[in-house]
């Protein structure tokens, strides 16, 4: 399939499509190789590529690049490759139409870890392709996450690096330990009630590599979206990852950098296509047993959301298409429904590109520091059923309190709107995220089963 004659982002969107059957071809190296002085832009998305583990082309040249400068993007992305910095292959079947996808070298990582950019303690290992297949899956994931971004940019005209709302971390950099690093100071969502005992039923404990961590906000403000994305269409080989997550969102999430935000992450899981997505949503509701209660409470009057709240469903179709309505599984487990055997899905639109634009209108210049975000003390409220979530600004009198959008029907963090674009900030260079959790409230349907 060629791509000739569409757009960067129309490209990057396709990329990782029809590669399953095809055999690789290799990018050519000069001998020898140039001199090559590496820019600041250079560092940003040789970071991104080593934590993405592939990007094509047109993806890279989404992030560095404004559209009109697509040749000069093609440009310099060889002449990293030629240096010896990043790989690059395609499809040998389509010489000359497909588009090279990109991979990090030991090259490029020496030079991120000599700025400090990656953990100096990590060791570096080689995104493994033994089939260009291999590649499908990441490629088609980070379209997902360009497609978000893009989304909510304040301008699709600039280059998308300059405007990303929320920090990207891949499975290489977004690696989550189960145990904590001792004594954390957790923000007050973070903290359960001193009688609460925790019953981890059928969950496992485990480390996670969610496919994607999105990381937004600042301050006590921050929060993060998880995303896995399944190709397999086979549910039941996500059980063992459905139990760890179940476990990691009863406490495991309470235990790291995630406690000092103000919620726990959401999680997504993203299928390729509509058709396996109910049986997953079945298999996560036989799955999820993971709860707390008080120390005398029977389990129908404890807390079972953990997982049943914080992890939605949908499809990668959707997604592109830009069609937000996701689903949960019911919030109590089967044994405790009046229907055990009946699995009705909740539905809530979760709006993403929503949920980030006030970020992303708010941001000041890089060199600007963010403002920091304070809580009502009477927060959150309940109104009618809907969970609202109000957040101010330190400086009320400059920056008033607003809402999302209604249709995003989740209220979250709204930072009021400022100007300028965000920074591109890299991940911790010391360990694990240094953050991921805030503050998005979910609001479900008034017709939603609880």
């Amino acid at each position: 399939m060629t791509n000739i004659g569409l757009g960067i982002a129309h490209r990057a969107l396709l990329a990782g499509e029809d590669l399953s059957a095809a055999t690789i071809q290799w990018g050519r190296r000069p001998q020898p190789p140039p001199r090559l002085a590496l820019t600041h832009r250079d560092l940003r998305l040789m970071a991104l590529l080593h934590g993405a583990n592939y990007l094509s082309t047109s993806q890279l040249a989404a992030l560095g690049w404004r559209p009109s400068r697509e040749r000069a993007a093609q440009m310099r992305l060889k002449r990293l490759h030629d240096t010896g910095y990043v790989d690059r292959f395609r499809p040998a079947h389509a010489y000359g139409r497909a588009e090279w996808n990109y991979r990090l070298t030991s090259l490029g990582w020496s030079a991120l870890r000599e700025r400090e950019i990656v953990p100096a303690e990590h060791r570096y290992t080689r995104a493994s392709l033994t089939s260009i297949s291999y590649a499908e899956h990441d490629l088609q994931l980070a379209s997902i996450v360009l497609h978000i971004a893009r989304d909510a940019a304040a301008d699709g005209e600039e280059a998308l690096i300059g405007q990303m709302p929320f920090h990207w971390q891949g499975p290489r950099n977004g690696h989550i330990e189960i145990d904590g690093d001792g004594e954390l100071e957790r923000s007050p969502p973070a903290q359960l009630p001193p009688d609460a005992r925790l019953y981890p039923a059928g969950s496992r404990t485990g480390y996670l590599e969610p496919d994607a961590t999105l990381i937004a906000g600042s301050g006590q403000g921050r929060f993060a979206v998880l995303i896995e994305y399944d190709r397999t269409e086979r549910p039941h080989k996500q059980i063992d990852r459905l139990r760890r997550y179940d476990r990691w969102l009863l406490d495991g999430w309470r235990q790291g950098p995630f406690a000092a935000h103000a919620i726990a992450p959401a999680v997504i899981f993203l299928t390729a296509r509509e058709g396996p997505l109910r049986r997953l949503i079945e298999t996560a509701d036989e799955t999820f047993s993971a709860w707390y209660a008080g120390e005398h409470l029977p389990p129908r009057e404890g807390t079972h959301p953990p997982a049943r709240e914080r992890v939605l469903f949908c499809s990668r179709e959707r997604v592109l298409a830009r069609d937000w309505m996701m689903r949960r599984t019911p919030s109590l487990p089967p044994a405790l429904r009046e229907h055990p055997a009946v699995c009705r899905p909740r539905f809530i639109e979760y709006d993403l590109p929503s949920l980030w634009q006030p970020l992303v209108s708010r941001r000041r210049p890089a060199e600007s520091a963010p403002k920091t975000l304070v809580r009502s003390a009477d927060l959150p409220r309940q109104v009618f059923g809907w969970v609202v979530v109000w957040l101010f600004v330190h400086e009320a009198a400059t920056h008033p309190k607003t809402l999302l959008p209604a249709r995003s029907l989740n209220l979250a963090l709204h930072l009021a709107r400022g100007r300028g674009s965000p920074p591109l900030c890299f991940a911790s260079t010391r360990g694990p995220p240094s953050s991921t959790n805030t503050s998005q409230m979910f609001m479900a349907r008034p017709d939603a089963e609880w």
